[in-house]
């Protein structure tokens, strides 16, 4: 085995995603001829060694490595990192890992797919390291999506208890819940009515005091018709109030302007005010 190893380490072998095609005899190609494949082709050439030499031998697939997320701390464990080594029967040791990757290419399980792969050959667009922004934007995602996973996915009854402790309430029962429940749906209530307050349009002064004074012209028996433009109901007043007919004209003179003309200015909004409080039919 230990002959075996050193053989791996001392023959030149590369690490490459895209090695050249092996002929009938497989081994003898890579471990004579090309000398470049990735972890496949270093364990099977190795268990097929050691299984020529009378030692019991069985690959073994899985992940080596992975990345910590500076997010949020945890590890992530991609395709990038599958893994293929051998394990060898050793009477007295039993099954004994060996990997001859780390033997032929140390730099693929020390620094990871993208330190082990030549110059110039193409990388996996995710375990590319020159491209900050990309990794930056690959962190984020993977930091939300395991938010996700965690506390909504796998949302239990002990991750419940956790959340409880935060909010205060270790020993929680359910009357403590319900209230809880009551109190936040009614701040959510009172936060969408102050939203929908806020987006209020704001009340046309000009047209309040119009209604207004249109009230007191209606209590003397002179009420305004549905369809009746302001211009044409003040008409129709006057003549039915002869004695307030000037300052009729003047207030709806002065609120077809405020609702009609240009931005109205406060100056004759309280003019406007003061005529109507004023009025007696």
């Amino acid at each position: 085995m230990r002959r075996a190893v050193d053989f791996f380490g001392r023959a030149g072998f590369g690490y490459t995603l895209n090695p050249p095609p092996l002929g009938r005899e497989s081994v003898d190609d890579f471990l004579f001829g090309t000398k470049r494949g990735f972890c496949e082709h270093f364990s099977s050439a190795f268990a097929y060694l050691m299984r020529a030499a009378g030692v019991p031998a069985r690959i073994v697939t899985g992940y080596q490595g992975g990345e910590v997320n500076p997010v949020d701390g945890y590890v992530t464990v991609r395709q990038a990192d599958a893994h293929a080594w051998v394990e060898v029967w050793l009477g007295a040791r039993g099954w004994t890992r060996v990997d001859p990757t780390a033997a032929a290419v140390p730099l693929r399980i020390e620094s990871g797919l993208a330190a082990a792969i030549p110059r110039g050959e193409p990388l996996p667009f995710l375990v590319r390291a020159d491209m900050t922004w990309l990794r930056t934007l690959r962190f984020n995602w993977e930091a939300l999506a395991n938010y996700w996973n965690q506390w909504v996915l796998g949302y239990s009854p002990e991750r419940q208890r956790v959340l409880l402790n935060r909010l205060g309430m270790p020993d929680a029962n359910w009357q403590a819940l319900a209230q809880m429940l009551f109190w936040s749906i009614g701040a959510m209530v009172l936060a969408f009515a102050l939203w929908l307050l806020r987006k209020a349009p704001p009340r046309d002064a000009a047209h309040a005091l119009w209604l207004r004074f249109c009230a007191k012209l209606a209590r003397r028996g002179t009420p305004r018709g549905a369809a009746e433009g302001p211009q044409s109901f003040a008409e129709r007043a006057a003549r039915a109030h002869p004695r307030g007919a000037e300052r009729i004209r003047t207030i709806a003179s002065l609120y077809i302007d405020l609702r009609y003309g240009p931005a109205p200015d406060d100056g004759a909004v309280a003019r406007l005010r003061s005529l109507v409080r004023e009025f007696r039919a």
